[in-house]
């Protein structure tokens, strides 16, 4: 046997996909300098991330060992010039400045002195990006990740989407973070089937190019997304999306005939409109519902999950007369003690739970319903709940929970989950209450 380097034996091609696997491109470096096979291998790497934190903790270390040398190369520079080097073997990119910065939703309010006025780390400006997608790995690219740097990005309109969807067309996945971005020239992006903005202020107040422009989404996820004033989604192939809305549009409306799972976080909009027939999840935080709410059917909707103080209204929108299966209910961090009994009937409640096959009750929502179940006067109803998952609070009002268990159907198995700082007393105490009903199957946990 020879010596020489170990990984010698290796493809070139198999070592790519480890150091894409690896994907930091100073980890990457590294690796390079350790063997020469994995030097040859680097010009081959599908895929690299770019964290310009990292370049400047590696550069303050570099200093501190005392190297000598000319400065490093802004970090847009070393973006192109890595994805020059790398050219038609790149598959996914990443690149993020972002250092904890980001909130578009309150750019408008930002202090003069948090603008800044240099544009290193402006990731989604016209020049950073062509420096990397007008060469050779633009249309060999299938994923992009731009976090970029707020205090630079927030006043400055960024070309990223046009020149985007210029050059990348075989792009699959996009995602774009911490920037204000146009829309003026983007093109059709046929081959793109997920897409996430997140903390952008976008201009295309009523999403019609974003309609338009990608129209064989079946991810989307719109998070924090400034500038919409009327939004309409309206995606044909849509199947997963994650929207969470400024307070700032009164009207929402998804038309998505192929939707199955929607996770909307909205205030209180005047009209909600959810046209999703395929709908199955619908996970819901609104503070409360609008005067003109309209479902086109909703027939196929079986996972529900609620976060809102506004059952009154929701209730008999979303789970009166449908087919629901797994009920889960949360309140806003804001809700204080009584709200839940001022915001809806005990009696009400209990039927409703009863009505549902399995129910999960989160931490805030099982705290205050043990207030809100003291006024409970009717439990005689017929129940369909079969699995019941609770937490149970640090404080001795968790006892209370006795009308809840009496709507358990035979048989049903509840999941009790104490608080991991409770007292040993109150474990015993709701153990020995919860004994009495011997026809619940009971499993213990703990949450924090």
């Amino acid at each position: 046997m020879t010596s020489g380097d170990p990984l010698g034996a290796l493809p070139a091609a198999v070592l790519a996909d480890v150091l894409g696997r690896v994907a930091d491109a100073g980890d990457i470096a590294a690796c390079r300098l350790a063997s020469r096979e994995l030097l040859t291998a680097s010009y081959l790497c599908p895929r690299v991330r770019l964290c310009a934190a990292d370049c400047a903790r590696r550069r303050r270390r570099r200093r501190g060992e005392g190297r000598a040398g000319a400065g490093p190369p802004a970090f847009r520079a070393t973006a192109g010039n890595l994805a020059s080097l790398l050219g038609v073997h790149l598959r996914s990119l990443s690149l993020d400045a972002a250092d904890g910065q980001g909130n578009p939703d309150d750019a408008m309010w930002v202090e003069e002195g948090e603008f800044d006025e240099a544009d290193d780390l402006h990731l989604t400006s016209g020049e950073a990006v062509a420096a990397w997608a007008a060469g050779p790995a633009g249309p060999v690219l299938r994923e992009v990740e731009i976090a970029d740097y707020w205090p630079q990005a927030c006043w400055r309109m960024a070309e990223a989407l046009p020149l985007i969807s210029h050059y990348c067309l075989n792009l699959t996945k996009l995602g774009l973070k911490n920037a204000w971005l146009s829309v003026d020239g983007l093109k059709k992006m046929q081959n793109l089937t997920h897409l996430t903005l997140e903390f952008v202020r976008l201009d295309d107040e009523d999403l019609n190019q974003l309609n338009e422009c990608f129209p064989c989404l079946h991810t989307l996820n719109l998070i924090g997304v400034g500038g919409l004033k009327d939004p309409k989604i309206h995606l044909l192939q849509l199947k997963t999306c994650h929207w969470e809305v400024s307070n700032v549009p009164q009207s929402l409306v998804v038309h998505a005939p192929n939707l199955v799972s929607l996770e909307l976080k909205c205030v209180r909009p005047d009209r909600l409109s959810l046209d999703t027939p395929s709908l199955s999840t619908l996970k819901l935080t609104i503070e409360k519902l609008g005067a003109t709410f309209q479902v086109d059917g909703l027939v196929s909707l079986t996972n529900l999950r609620i976060e809102s103080l506004d059952l009154s209204s929701l209730f008999p929108a979303l789970v009166d007369s449908r087919a629901i299966k797994t009920l889960e209910l949360e309140l806003p961090e804001s809700a204080s003690q009584y709200d839940l009994l001022e915001a809806v009937n005990p009696d009400y409640l209990l039927r409703m739970l009863a009505s549902i096959s399995e129910v999960k009750l989160a931490p805030r929502f099982s705290h205050e319903l043990a207030v809100c179940l003291a006024l409970s006067t009717d439990s005689g109803f017929k129940s369909c709940l079969k699995k019941l998952l609770i937490h149970v609070p640090q404080s001795e009002i968790s006892l209370k929970l006795t009308p809840l268990f009496r709507i358990c159907a035979p048989l049903c198995e509840v999941t009790v989950l104490f608080h991991a700082e409770s007292a040993d007393a109150i474990r015993r105490d709701a153990i020995s209450c919860m004994q009495r009903f011997a026809g619940i199957r009971w499993q213990w946990g703990t949450w924090r």
